[in-house]
């Protein structure tokens, strides 16, 4: 049937956050008879605002009817894995999550994703940044860091990912969590990069991937190991998920894609290993 070779796929949004309107075919992009199938059987996707801009990059090769529910994913993993939950309990409708690993982690213990669907997508590393203007400290070695850390009046970090490990592990690393947290402010996510470009934090650490979007900031780098941290975002299978066939697709679309995707400039990168990840 002629019908059966036509291309195309929509984005349906159902969040107030706006996503990238309609996906369609892009060039090189081989239809399979799975695929085909599929086409009539829209996959619902519960998804981290953060994730909105990884599925834009991979929308032009989405060849997967997909509806878009999305969720803050502002605070603690905890808070992101709690305010996800009532939307996959039994007689939901959704069929893949979208989130840090750290959160499908806890929502598979739940039993709210199945056992063993999780696939890592895309990852974003703990970053440093100052304000635009600024001299760029060097941001080698550990001692860097040290030097970086002590000698800011004032240091912003997020609230979200990564806050843990900063409180928890990187500064008690380095022996400066009582000389650096009395000094710091703990701020929802965009903040970050608002109070550091105004002047009243002359540090900020956040995930590049955030800072990448910002202005009137330079980002330093990324903080260089033993020290580094990065925050992997992957997709998992709902429990309870009505189309698990789609579900399937297009958990194994996102992994191949991102793999294969040139994330230059973004603040993303494939899943590597030789970063913490908490």
């Amino acid at each position: 049937m002629p019908s059966m070779h036509r291309r195309r796929s929509f984005l349906l949004c159902l969040a107030a956050a706006v996503l990238a309107g309609c996906a369609s075919d892009g060039p090189g992009v081989q239809r399979t008879p799975d695929d085909e199938a599929l086409a009539s059987l829209p996959v619902k996707v519960l998804m981290v605002q953060g994730f909105a801009g990884v599925h834009r990059a991979l929308a032009a090769r989405l060849i997967i009817p997909t509806q878009i529910q999305t969720e803050t994913g502002y605070g603690t993993i905890p808070a992101i894995a709690l305010a996800m939950a009532p939307h996959l309990q039994e007689g939901d409708s959704v069929d893949v999550v979208v989130a840090p690993v750290a959160v499908l982690e806890q929502l598979q213990a739940q039993g709210l994703v199945r056992r063993g669907s999780l696939l890592p997508v895309v990852q974003t590393p703990l970053a440093a940044a100052v304000a635009a203007g600024r001299t760029l400290p060097p941001l080698q070695s550990e001692q860097d860091v040290r030097a970086l850390l002590q000698s800011a009046r004032a240091i912003a970090y997020p609230s979200s990912e990564g806050s843990a490990f900063i409180e928890k592990q990187l500064l008690p690393q380095l022996g400066m969590a009582d000389t650096v947290l009395p000094k710091s402010i703990k701020v929802f996510g965009p903040q970050v990069a608002q109070l550091v470009a105004r002047g009243d934090a002359e540090l900020g650490l956040q995930l590049r991937s955030e800072l990448q979007q910002s202005g009137g900031i330079r980002i330093v780098g990324d903080l260089p190991a033993p020290l580094a941290y990065a925050a992997v975002y992957g997709v998992a299978i709902a429990a309870h998920a009505p189309s698990a066939a789609g579900a399937q697709a297009l958990a194994r679309f996102y992994q191949r894609e991102a793999a294969q995707h040139d994330w230059a400039g973004t603040g993303w990168e494939a899943p590597a290993a030789g970063r913490q990840e908490r």
